[in-house]
Parts: structure tokens; sequence; C-alpha cells
């Protein structure tokens, strides 16, 4: 499992290379900053677990855990690269988004993802109730973001709508894999969490480049009342109007 696991690590270290030398190439870099900046650092600590893994095998188990969980906070930004994206006709309403999207995740990770950590009786149990319920809560935040969309008609294109399917992918297999590890034992656990985490990283980063490889324009609001059967003049006028009255309150 373990060389598994390290294989399929390579191959998201690999896709990862190429979503950010693609991202370069094409200058979305400068349209998703947060984003590519959390790509950067995935990278980055990647390289540094192979070292310590090749040159501190003592050390790895610990060094493994500490990584795991501070790149489970690092991927918040995905979150709000994703609200910024939504809503990048109406700064108001971004930096609106923005902000809830940050105070949701602060809320729910002081009354719903700490209590597993201070109230648990091992750290083992106190790992995986952390990461469980922060998967969860990167779950009840997508939902949010895909439903203010789906409401007001906001155009996602390709680009924000491939973003939304890859991280959504390895949310739902980090739930997947966290409840049945608590459901089934910390035995199970560990001999899955080689190949399975790996494994749902790959198929974010796959559908992450695919839907990165180029600009995609973003789909106009006729196009979306088109499918959708709303009337695009009432949900350009309703976002502007909304997008005013934020930006008065916010600068008066």
């Amino acid at each position: 499992m373990h060389i598994l696991g390290i294989v399929i690590s390579f191959c998201v270290f690999f896709l990862g290379g190429l979503l950010l030398l693609r991202g370069a190439v094409s200058k979305l870099i400068r349209l998703y900053p947060l984003f590519y900046s959390y790509i950067i650092y995935n990278l980055c600590s990647s390289v540094g677990m192979y070292l310590i893994y090749w040159l501190r095998p003592q050390v790895y188990p610990s060094a493994y855990w500490f990584n795991y969980l501070v790149s489970i906070l690092v991927e918040f930004t995905v979150l709000v690269e994703i609200s910024d994206q939504i809503f990048r006709p109406f700064p108001a309403i971004r930096n609106l988004g923005r902000a809830l999207t940050v105070l949701i995740s602060l809320g729910l990770g002081i009354f719903y993802i700490m209590p597993a950590i201070l109230w648990s009786s091992s750290r083992s149990l106190a790992l995986l109730g952390f990461a469980l319920r922060a998967s969860v809560t990167k779950a009840i935040i997508l939902a949010v973001l895909f439903y203010v969309a789906q409401h007001y008609a906001c155009p996602l294109g390709r680009n924000v709508g491939g973003l939304m399917l890859g991280f959504s992918i390895y949310v739902a297999m980090s739930i997947s894999i966290m409840a049945g590890a608590t459901a089934f034992g910390q035995a199970l656990f560990a001999h899955i969490l080689w190949a399975m985490l790996p494994l749902a990283s790959m198929l974010c980063v796959l559908v992450w480049t695919l839907s990165l490889w180029e600009l995609a324009p973003m789909p106009s609001l006729r196009a979306i009342s088109t499918a959708t059967g709303k009337d695009s003049e009432t949900v350009a006028l309703e976002l502007n109007r909304f997008n005013s009255e934020l930006s008065k309150l916010m600068h008066p």
C-alpha cells in the first residue's frame, strides 16, 4: 500500500506541475491567484515530504500528519477562490461572498471542527475527527456556493465549474474515507489511507488540469437564462442593484 500510495502521489505531483505550468502559459495564474497559490503550496509541501521520507524516514510519520493537518486548513483557500470567481462581475458582492466564506469557515471551525480535537480521548481519534469535520464543513460551503450561483443564475463557465467539480470529488471521497475509518476502526484507516487519499487528490487535480487547460470565456447571463428559464435582464438588474447597495454600505 505504501508503494501504491507513493506512485499515486507522484502522479498528483506531475499533474500539479503540469497544471501550474499550463496556468503560467495561458495567463490563468493572474485570474486565479488564490487557487494557484494553493497548487504551489502543495507542490512545495510534496517535495518537502519526499525529502523527509528519503533522508529522515524516522520522523516521516509525524511530519506527514503535521503536513496533512496544515493542508486541510489551506484547502479552504480554494473555496474562497470559487466564491471570488462566481461573483467576479460584482465587486461588492464578491467581497461579501469572500467575507461570508471566511466567516462560515471560521465559525464551523470553532464550533464544529475544534471539538473533535478537544473532546477526543486519543490522538488518532482527534485527527480522524478533525479531518472528517473539516471535509463536511467544506462540503457545506460548496453546497451554499452552488445554491447561490444557481439561485442568481451566476454563470460558472468551464474553468470555475471545473474547480467546483474537482474539489467536490475530493471532498466527497475524503468524507467517505474518514467516515468509513470512524465506523469500522483505525486498522482499516491505516490500510486504506496511503492509497485512497492520494487517489482522491489525483482525481481532483486531473479534473482541474482538464478544465483549466485553457481560459474559457464565461457564459453570458443571456445564455444562462436560456438554459434555466430565468429572465437575463431581471437577474442582471437584481444583481447590479444589490451590488450598488453593498458598495454604498461598504464605501459610504
